[in-house]
């Protein structure tokens, strides 16, 4: 086996937009750094019984002997597809997980879903789902997902989601229920240096969109330059007379950035 111990980076699912059962450490959907991964404080153990199974355990520092967090996964490769399922508990709730991937010609069909059960409340929760397909032909990139996230709410209820525990820590961004999430990433050089991309989501229920586009420029082996945006729709919260989020993505207003990344 192959054990790590200490702050690492540790990636669960396989969804791109809407990453349910990234459990551990997830970036956040509007992170303008993602060149390296937020680390969890864990001791996580790798095994492989078989060449297509893959076992993996993982025991994480929350801060607490009653948040430690402990899950174990299991990834069986197929000839045309990838399965896998997973358990644990994370803070106080108790997971079941699971996923799969259906290998095509030029194409990838996705789906997985974590169901909760709280320990604290001793009641099943509603699940988390992503159902998702990837198109890829040659440098193009199209990704679509739908996203069911059991923990948000409809419109009148987002401040009660924002106090939820687990938004607080990051098990989810969203605080909505239902979403649809596209990604478009296109090279147009042979040497891949140039790479323009656009991700959009979409709250159905609100409705409002986040559109974030970014080109990324690849000046060497140690030089990077990006430029981008967000431009959000939907409509603004208000403060008057008091604080209401008619919609989720309306919140977050509109910006542009620029980014260079120099490794040394």
């Amino acid at each position: 086996a192959d054990i790590t111990v200490g702050r690492q980076a540790i990636t669960w699912g396989v969804s791109g937009i809407f990453p349910v059962a990234d459990v551990w450490a997830q970036f956040s959907p509007f992170e303008l750094d993602t060149e390296e991964k937020p680390g969890v404080d864990a001791v996580r153990v790798l095994a492989y019984p078989t060449p297509e199974l893959e076992l993996d355990l993982v025991v994480a520092d929350r801060g607490s002997a009653e948040d430690l967090s402990v899950g174990v996964r299991g990834t069986l490769a197929l000839a045309d597809a990838d399965v896998w399922l997973g358990a644990g508990k994370l803070w106080r709730d108790a997971l079941a997980m699971g996923g799969i991937t259906l290998l095509l010609d030029a194409a990838k069909l996705r789906a997985e879903a974590v169901l909760p059960w709280s320990l604290d409340r001793d009641a099943l929760l509603e699940p988390r789902v992503t159902v998702g397909l990837d198109w890829i032909r040659g440098t193009l990139l199209v990704t679509g997902e739908y996203h069911y996230n059991g923990i948000g709410a409809s419109a009148t209820s987002y401040l009660d989601v924002l106090r939820d525990p687990r938004v607080a820590r990051g098990e989810t961004y969203y605080i909505g229920r239902h979403y649809l999430g596209g990604l478009v990433s296109w090279s147009p050089d042979r040497e891949n240096r140039l790479t323009l991309a656009l991700n959009t989501l979409a709250n159905l229920e609100d409705p409002s969109f986040a559109f974030t586009p970014v080109a990324r420029y690849d000046l060497g082996q140690a030089t990077r330059f990006a430029i981008g945006g967000l431009v959000s729709l939907g409509e603004h919260p208000s403060f008057d007379p008091a604080v209401s989020f008619p919609s989720e993505f309306g919140a977050y207003g509109t910006l542009g950035y620029t980014q260079i990344s120099i490794y040394f």
